[in-house]
């Protein structure tokens, strides 16, 4: 043992007592006790006793058995007592040790001390520790409570690649987290010692110059600037700035930077900086709000085709009612006077036309409905637009004459120039616009249609345009914005007094869309309307054809009775609507119900008995298109020339189509002209006659 840790115990009465009162004065606690398996306490102080809430002596020897070892906690004994033997045994140490343990008070409270012990010996009491403690239980709550809040912090900053405390008033900024690679780089450009520089402002600019797209470079700037953080900070507590920069490799990030003033500071001088790579959340809250804004557009749109289409529906019912109204009050009037034949005229004159209206409206929903489908076919053949303008023009020239209004033709095109266009629906889309013209142009106007070529290219296209103007209504700057919307109508026919569905200009546009042209409108309310349409139209180099002329009406060939047509109808009133015109024009007629029954009528007549079939499509028990492949089976020299026309209600052009397919000559719509269906079977027998000869 080292003779300078031998103390002398004083053996004098007067001197003991000294010593006590000086070892109660100790502020904290002090106690001594052996340094043998026993760790007696030979002396404790009254504070000691306090720290252990006890009031006597008696009470801290029967908490602790008056033993080193019953003092400290079970669970920190052997880790105390290996420590101190530790330190004891370290000859640089001067015998000194220190830990901190806890104990358990009276009361059962927890309590931390910090123990500084001296190990020596003492003269008539051999090996012994004098000890030192005081209680830091507060300090230890604050510790564990620091040591919670950097777990806190540790496990926050794992969103973020840097966190800076920036003092504004001494410009230092110091490095509490860094895995920013782009930062790591400015630090280690600027020399930063011991994770600190003096110039925050500095490193953030080179930043913001270096990394920042530069659309958000004056904005990052203007956030960073020490009296905006302060003014920010005076008013909230955090606030953040999102901007976009450069990675080291060049791509584009989206970067949150965080601002938080310190707990406190009640000056704004101290600020934490954190910066997040937000690019993740970012496209994900952008794919969000697109696909939220898209499904709102979606809803909004469905709502409105809905309100469009309940708004269509509406009007269709009632201009379907208008017209069926007509023909059926009309027809019962001219029942009622039959024997007037002047009432009877006008009477079923109204019957015919309230009947086109509504073959006009059954027509547009089913062109309509076959331009939304994507099954329409354009099929071009040399032809001349002059014509194609002026059979319209015929077409319209009862309707316009009824309204005394006058129509003028300013066509300038060269002449006998051929186009290649489909005919049909080219003057369907000019049909469309004239008759807008004459239902909205009040008594008395006039409509003018004009042609001229435009532009003419070595390639073999010329730019065509037509328009035509009227002296009508007008249309109002709202609704010409949707003019062309299916199923809109500025006004419904209770209104304006026209009917119609709102689809015809709709299918005028999506046929110039279809032919490459386009299709405009200028117009002015009260005033009138011009609609302008520009096709590229490419020319044709074949010769100028066209269609035979019919045979004249008075041909003795076409009405001596001596041609048999097979009518194959299952609806009665059709079969005797069709019977009685074909009876009237010199036909012998002979009607069957089905398509099973018109292959019996074939095979069970002789050669050359028909001259020609009228072939429903929809029936019962075998359809026209069945009836017809199984005539074209027989084996018969006659039946390959047999003209076989479609008469039917199937009236698209997908429909007509079918019927060619399935063998037969030509197709016919119902409701059926009278004039044209008459043509028709003429023109066919005729060619049949022609190549039997």
């Amino acid at each position: 043992m080292n003779t300078k840790n031998t103390v002398a115990l004083p053996n004098d009465p007067h001197t003991l007592d000294i010593t006590k009162w000086i070892a109660e004065q100790i502020p904290g606690g002090f106690f001594i006790y052996r340094a043998d398996e026993s760790q007696e306490i030979l002396y404790t102080n009254e504070a000691l006793i306090r720290i252990f809430g006890c009031a006597t002596p008696e009470e801290f020897k029967e908490l602790t058995g008056y033993t080193f070892r019953g003092m400290v906690h079970p669970d920190d004994y052997a880790r105390v007592e290996a420590s101190i033997q530790e330190q004891i045994s370290d000859e640089d140490n001067d015998n000194i040790d220190a830990v901190e343990y806890r104990i358990i008070q009276k009361d059962g409270s927890i309590r931390w001390l910090d123990d500084y012990g001296h190990f020596t010996e003492l003269p008539g009491f051999g090996k012994v520790y004098y000890v030192f403690v005081s209680d830091i239980t507060g300090k230890k709550e604050i510790q564990r409570e620091n040591q919670m809040a950097a777990q806190v912090i540790e496990g926050l900053s794992v969103e973020y690649t840097c966190i800076y405390l920036l003092d504004l008033n001494s410009g230092t900024m110091r490095t509490y987290h860094l895995k920013n690679k782009i930062f790591e780089q400015i630090s280690n450009e600027i020399g930063m010692s011991e994770r600190m520089t003096s110039d925050w402002h500095a490193v953030l600019t080179k930043y913001a110059f270096m990394y920042i797209v530069p659309d958000d470079q004056a904005m990052f700037l203007r956030e960073i600037d020490d009296r905006r953080i302060r003014d920010r900070l005076a008013r909230e507590d955090s606030y953040t700035v999102n901007y976009r920069c450069k990675t080291l490799e060049d791509a584009i990030v989206y970067v949150s930077m965080s601002v938080s003033r310190t707990r406190g500071d009640g000056q704004n001088e101290r600020v934490v900086m954190g910066f997040r790579d937000v690019t993740a959340s970012t496209l994900e809250v952008q794919r969000d709000l697109k696909e939220r804004m898209e499904t709102e557009m979606e809803l909004e749109r469905e709502k409105r085709a809905n309100e469009i289409k309940s708004e269509f529906l509406f009007n269709v019912s009632h201009d379907i009612r208008t017209p069926m109204n007509a023909i059926l009050g009309f027809a019962s009037l001219a029942r009622k006077h039959a024997d007037r034949a002047d009432r009877l005229d006008e009477y079923l004159g109204m019957v015919e036309d309230s009947g086109h209206q509504l073959l006009e409206l059954i027509n547009d929903l089913l062109d309509m409905s076959t331009l939304e489908s994507g099954q329409l076919e354009f099929k071009t053949a040399p032809s001349d637009p002059a014509e194609q303008i002026a059979k319209v023009l015929e077409l319209f020239a009862p309707a316009a004459s009824k309204k005394n209004l006058r129509i003028v033709r300013e066509i300038d095109l060269p002449y006998d120039e051929l186009v290649l266009l489909d005919a049909q629906r080219f003057r369907r889309v000019i049909g469309n616009l004239v008759s807008n013209a004459v239902k909205f142009t009040p008594e008395g106007g006039h409509i003018k249609v004009s042609a001229h070529r435009m532009k003419h290219t070595e390639s073999g296209y010329s730019r065509y345009q037509f328009a035509i103007t009227d002296t009508g209504i007008g249309i109002s700057d709202e609704y010409i914005k949707h003019i062309f919307n299916p199923f809109v109508r500025e006004q419904s026919s209770t209104e304006s007094g026209n009917t119609g569905t709102g689809l015809g200009l709709s299918i005028a546009k999506n046929l110039v869309d279809i032919m490459g042209g386009t299709l405009f409108v200028e117009s002015k309310k009260g005033e009138g309307t011009t609609f302008t349409l520009e096709l590229p139209l490419k020319h044709a180099t074949d010769a100028k054809t066209e269609s035979a002329p019919p045979a004249p009406a008075g041909d003795a060939a076409h009405t001596d009775g001596e041609y048999r047509i097979l009518l194959v109808e299952d609806i009665e009133l059709n079969r005797l609507l069709a019977e009685t015109v074909l009876k009237e024009s010199g036909f012998l007629v002979e009607s069957v119900v089905d398509g099973c029954d018109a292959v019996d009528a074939v095979r069970d007549h002789p050669l050359w008995y028909y001259d020609l079939i009228l072939m429903d499509i929809q029936m019962p028990v075998m359809n026209g298109y069945e009836a017809t492949r199984a005539i074209r089976a027989v084996h018969r020299a006659d039946i390959q020339s047999l003209p076989i026309v479609a008469l039917s209600a199937n009236a698209g052009e997908q429909d007509r189509q079918k019927s060619l397919d399935s063998g037969m000559n030509d197709h016919i719509a119902k409701p059926f002209n009278v004039t044209q269906l008459i043509s028709t079977i003429r023109d066919h027998i005729e060619s049949r006659a022609t190549q039997v000869e």
